[in-house]
């Protein structure tokens, strides 16, 4: 199962049935949909990956890039289940 974080709309265009809407991005994950793609950036936290989610952000005019626990390429920082994801992206963690 993956859940795609997209930052801007645009990135979005060429997926099948998007989700703009919180709600919409919950029910999604609740249902444990096979494939999500959201712009709703608040719900990227750790928490999906006890759902079996594999995370992955859409960066407006860059690379799309993975977020898994323990080492990733995007960030010098080893990733835990206590981190707060949506945080360290706004912070810029991500690169």
């Amino acid at each position: 199962m993956e859940i795609h974080f997209h930052d801007s709309e645009e990135t979005m265009l060429d997926t099948v049935m998007p989700y703009f809407g919180w709600v919409d991005t919950i029910r999604a994950i609740n249902a444990k949909e096979s494939q999500i793609h959201t712009t709703q950036m608040g719900l990227l936290q750790t928490a999906l990956f006890d759902h079996g989610y594999r995370i992955f952000v859409h960066p407006y005019g860059d690379e799309p890039y993975e977020i898994k626990l323990g080492a990733n390429d995007c960030t010098n920082r080893e990733i835990k289940m206590e981190h707060n994801l949506f945080n360290l992206w706004k912070a810029g963690e991500f690169f």
